[in-house]
């Protein structure tokens, strides 16, 4: 009996040494990898303020501007993306609220561009491009007929959007 033992253990321990001698010396593994889209708009204040309360005698009130700045990060390509900017509603008669927006490196400013509640394009011709703290001025004109205006707010949305 003791050498029944013995031989099945010699075995046991022949088998298991035999599945070493047949392991490879290297093996290959699949990486599956892609990168979606990114495309990330973010406005670094979160208001300004746009006060007319001063014009030179003889002339229209004196035009009120505040600035921030934005960031964008778009893998898109060329000319692939662009950022539009529209109001919540309709600015009061005699007022126009204004956005001129800096463009990132690459890309085309339309200037100073009037909002309303239809998007309007800002910039234009936007490419691959991260960039941080780029200029926005917001402008506020009013006509004398647009009177005395109690203070209100008007939400700005600024979309980076297909060209």
């Amino acid at each position: 009996m003791k050498h029944l033992i013995s031989a099945v253990f010699v075995m046991c321990v022949m088998a298991m040494a035999g599945g070493v001698v047949f392991a490879a010396s290297n093996d290959t593994i699949t990486v599956n990898y892609e990168v979606q889209a990114i495309n990330e708009l973010n406005i670094d204040d979160a208001s300004v303020t746009l006060t007319v309360d001063s014009a030179t005698a003889g002339s229209d009130p004196t035009q009120a501007t505040d600035s921030t700045t934005y960031d964008v990060t778009t893998n898109a390509g060329d000319n692939a993306k662009k950022i539009t900017a529209a109001i919540n509603t309709a600015m009061p008669s005699g007022l126009t609220l204004k956005i001129n927006m800096t463009a990132p490196t690459g890309a085309s400013s339309a200037g100073a561009v009037t909002l309303s509640a239809t998007a309007v394009d800002a910039v234009t011709l936007i490419d691959s491009v991260s960039e941080a703290n780029i200029a926005a001025a917001f402008t506020l004109d009013a006509t004398l007929a647009a009177g005395v205006v109690a203070s209100a707010s008007k939400t700005c949305t600024l979309t980076l959007a297909d060209s």
